[in-house]
């Protein structure tokens, strides 16, 4: 049984469903696992910032069975004020659980994970208007990583099905929010390939990456 805990901190680059301090969808950090027999686990934390909102990310992965393992993630960006109605912006709650598959490399692994995800999204855009959405997200993700005694990296590819399955919002709304609403009513659901790369130094039982 081996054990990890990673440390990260990410910039994440919102995708063109953004619109100023506020935004329709910001992916969370893709988690790419080192897992080569039964019982290993890893625990990862960390904090992303971006245009205008910060956020928290915890992520675990464990292998019950050989060649077997779950993972859970969880976003949370700055919600309290936002929902609120006491400060313009963003407020973004996300969690999903995934299944996978993973073969032992001489140095490292391969892996493919599924799963599915579901969160809220609030937007407050003052004198009480405002959009909430409920966001779902199916993903498949294939994955390589590296590791040895002092580094370890990873390289994965998550191709995600994104869709708003419920949602309201005011009228009384900047144009452009009121386009990217729009787009998300006529376009939805959205495939979107999400790159995942990381890399840091081992520390045992730590990563810093």
């Amino acid at each position: 049984m081996r054990f990890a805990f990673l440390v990260f901190a990410n910039v994440l680059i919102f995708n063109s469903l953004a619109v100023g301090q506020h935004f329709y969808y910001t992916p969370n950090t893709v988690a790419i696992p080192v897992l080569v027999q039964k019982q290993d686990f890893g625990v990862s934390t960390g904090t992303a910032w971006g245009n205008g909102y910060d956020a928290l990310e915890l992520q675990g992965i464990y292998s019950p069975i050989s060649h077997g393992a779950i993972m859970l993630n969880g976003f949370i960006s700055r919600s309290n004020e936002v929902r609120s109605n006491r400060k313009e912006g963003a407020g973004y709650r996300f969690f999903e659980l995934g299944v996978g598959a993973y073969h032992a490399l001489e140095r490292g692994s391969a892996s493919i994970f599924a799963g599915v995800g579901q969160g809220n999204l609030y937007n407050y855009y003052g004198n009480e208007n405002f959009s909430d959405f409920r966001v779902r997200r199916y993903f498949v993700q294939p994955g390589l990583a590296y590791a040895d005694t002092y580094f370890r990296c990873g390289l994965a590819l998550r191709f995600s099905r994104l869709s708003y399955p419920k949602g309201q919002s005011s009228f009384d709304i900047d144009a452009q929010e009121l386009d990217a609403i729009r787009k998300i009513e006529e376009d939805s659901p959205f495939f979107l390939p999400e790159l995942g790369l990381n890399g840091g130094i081992i520390l045992s039982p730590f990563v810093l990456a």
